[in-house]
């Protein structure tokens, strides 16, 4: 075999090595590049149903925040009406005294104590603008076989009396203030279900 074939046969030989070799590092690159573009697909993949989770958490954050102060808007707004409607209410017992059916009303209060209290001695306390109504209606109620009298002390009330039994000094406050805070709590309640129907507050 001559110097030729033998330095032929070895250039083919090299230049096959040299072609597997290549081969091989176009196949490495390719794996390597699928892998790195598998990765970062993965990482997209990640990162967006990461954010897709962050975005729903912060918008049932948003809605919860959002229903909270709506609730808590509709409860200010309803006690706020309701507060206006206790405004008219006192503007209402301020101008009482002067309406036609006062003295009616101011003989159903006096009339509902000596009820309670029994016929003893009963002492009544007034307004001084109401001691000549009260005059009056004490005259009809122990005309009735009660026996009450009206207080040289007057009381300072839009309306009403305070009526004492003597003997074991047992009141009964039947003013419209004292009246109107007990009726408070059912008056609210009223009231809203006047207003909004379904009674909350």
């Amino acid at each position: 075999m001559s110097v030729d074939t033998i330095i032929t046969r070895i250039r083919e030989e090299a230049d096959k090595e040299i072609r597997i070799i290549r081969s091989e590092e176009t196949c490495d690159i390719s794996h390597i590049r699928t892998q790195a573009e598998q990765k970062a697909e993965e990482a997209y993949n990640h990162r967006m149903a990461e954010g897709h989770r962050e975005i729903r958490q912060y918008i049932a954050s948003e809605q919860s925040r959002a229903r909270i102060e709506a609730k808590r808007l509709v409860r200010k707004t309803r006690e706020d009406i309701i507060n206006e409607c206790f405004k008219e209410v006192s503007v209402h017992l301020n101008e009482i005294r002067k309406k036609d059916e006062y003295p009616a009303l101011f003989e159903n209060l006096i009339r509902e104590c000596v009820q309670n209290l029994g016929k003893s001695d009963i002492l009544v306390q007034v307004h001084s603008d109401d001691r000549s109504l009260a005059e009056t209606v004490m005259k009809k109620v122990n005309s009735e076989g009660f026996s009450i009298r009206i207080s040289d002390d007057s009381i300072d009330t839009n309306g009403g009396v305070i009526c004492i039994r003597i003997s074991d000094n047992v009141s009964i406050d039947n003013t419209f203030e004292t009246r109107v805070t007990r009726m408070e709590r059912e008056m609210i309640s009223i009231a809203s279900q006047i207003l909004f129907q379904n009674g909350e507050s």
